[in-house]
């Protein structure tokens, strides 16, 4: 049975129950649910509470189910992503603290979509830097409540350079968000080869800061992108549009976050 059956029968049902209540005083109506919902074993009025309250548990479940195919699939990227929905920039663009540290956090597994194993070293590299940033984050929330704050005290106690400063794990941590940035890109620009659009990621976030050993894993973990295909089915059920709509909402999430990291690094010479 198609979907769009589906809902329209759902609509007409929860339509009729809301416009006739059930109602242990009218027999007429009684009689027309009993033969239509088949709950009494015979075809007479409603006798009891009991088969009025299986009834309206029916209609409340298909109320809620009607709900669930109005509101469409929720893909993973929206569930993987939403954290960032919660990042506002303050007055004058600082980004704060925990809520970009959680998104970054929740966001990780996305990585996971593109391929488990290839992109395990990208995975420990985010993590690592999103610890750097949050013990540095833990020794004093007010004073570092905005990432701007943390890199600001590091400059000027000159440490920005520093081994293992949380200045630099910023930068990487900004380097590594821009590529699922440039990802979902792609993707809302309606570009189907996964693998063109991941290479372009790529080279638009983090080859050039890379090696060439480095850059070798990458175009070996490129090749583990999966088909376009099989990508919305595990990312959005099947459902293409759902996964445009989704791509695009974050992709310009990150695209506002990373710039404003971006801007106030090469503001400040960093």
């Amino acid at each position: 049975m198609s979907s769009p059956f589906v809902l329209t029968l759902l609509c007409s049902i929860v339509a009729v129950a809301l416009l006739c209540p059930v109602d242990a005083g009218s027999d007429t109506r009684e009689e027309q649910w009993a033969d239509d919902m088949s709950f009494s074993d015979d075809d007479s009025a409603f006798r009891t509470a009991d088969e009025l309250e299986m009834l309206n548990n029916k209609l409340r479940s298909l109320r809620e189910l009607l709900e669930l195919e109005t509101r469409g699939v929720q893909t993973e990227i929206e569930k993987l992503l939403s954290g960032f929905k919660g990042v506002k920039l303050t007055g004058n663009g600082d980004i704060p603290t925990k809520p970009f540290l959680d998104a970054c956090r929740r966001m990780v597994p996305f990585f996971d979509l593109l391929g488990e194993t290839a992109f395990a070293p990208v995975k420990s590299d985010i993590n690592g830097n999103i610890l750097k940033l949050t013990k540095k984050y833990s020794t004093d929330p007010d004073r570092f409540s905005t990432l701007q704050d943390i890199v600001k005290q590091e400059m000027a106690e000159k440490t920005t350079k520093a081994k293992n400063s949380a200045t630099d794990a910023l930068l990487w941590l900004r380097r590594a968000l821009e590529f699922p940035q440039h990802f979902l890109a792609g993707i809302a620009e309606g570009e189907t080869d996964l693998v063109k659009v991941a290479k372009a990621a790529y080279e638009r976030s983090l080859k050039k800061y890379h090696g060439w050993m480095v850059q070798s894993i990458f175009s070996l973990a490129m090749k583990a992108v999966p088909y376009y295909h099989d990508f919305v089915m595990k990312v959005a059920s099947g459902d293409e549009k759902a996964m445009i709509r989704d791509a695009k909402t974050y992709a310009d999430k990150l695209g506002i976050l990373t710039k404003a990291l971006q801007d106030f690094y090469t503001a400040n010479n960093l």
